[in-house]
């Protein structure tokens, strides 16, 4: 199968979710959606989005949260999502794919074939370990094994299973205050972090945010790679 190939440059997650899909009227899962941010941007373009996420700590988040109109939530992981067998106009993995443990890859991919309607579609949206701003997160959290991981399933479970595929690449504008609003970040998440607020504001990672960041008032460009499969095909997956 052809894979076609995008490069946009310097763009924006719902800018390239704008020029690629329509979510209006669509009932889409947010596959570990966060605070679901990007779950209340889809409503916001008439979407009904179920947003999942199997951490318990921001799922407490997020059932405690204001409610927002068509979008629900529910703890689980992508391998288990709640909803009928070809019920599902999208699914969408927000940064997320590479914190599913590699075990459940083969079943997260079966389970969204399950989920999909014909024309249904998945669109992963993944970092690449690359770029100034990598240098200083690989030196606390080094992701470039979950993401190669996560790249081998989406090649192994996701591109032969469906009848289209695109890889849009394209780099976020990043900007920070400072170094104490870089580290406030990420010292707060809660999810599959694997380092500790020690970690994160260490010596060697403030001087190397400050010596790649300072020349550039902390405004960095994070590339990005999205993987658009849609149309699925039936197999022993499903």
């Amino acid at each position: 199968m052809q894979i076609n190939k995008h490069d946009l440059g310097v763009s924006s997650d719902l800018d390239v979710i704008d020029q690629f899909l329509q979510p209006n009227d669509q009932f889409l899962i947010d596959a570990g959606c966060g605070n679901m941010h990007l779950s209340k941007a889809l409503a916001n373009r008439g979407a009904h989005v179920l947003a999942i996420d199997p951490d318990p700590i921001q799922a407490a988040k997020n059932n405690a949260a204001e409610i927002t109109p068509n979008v629900g939530f529910a703890e689980t992981g992508a391998d288990q999502i709640p909803v009928e067998s070809q019920s599902v106009d999208g699914v969408l993995f927000p940064y997320s794919l590479h914190h599913v443990p590699q075990e459940l890859h083969e079943a997260v991919f079966a389970e969204c074939l399950r989920i999909l309607r014909p024309d249904g579609f998945v669109y992963i949206m993944e970092p690449v370990a690359s770029g100034e701003l990598n240098e200083v997160m690989q030196l606390f959290h080094d992701e470039r094994q979950v993401r190669d991981a996560a790249q081998r399933a989406i090649d192994a479970f996701g591109v032969p299973n469906f009848s289209q595929a695109d890889v849009i690449e394209y780099s976020n504008k990043v900007s920070y205050d400072s170094w104490d609003s870089f580290a406030a970040r990420y010292a707060g998440k809660s999810f599959n972090t694997h380092y500790t607020e020690e970690q994160v504001r260490a010596e060697p990672v403030r001087e190397k945010f400050i010596e790649v960041g300072e020349h550039r008032d902390f405004q960095f460009e994070s590339p990005m790679r999205v993987t658009w499969l849609r149309s699925p095909v039936r197999t022993r997956l499903s």
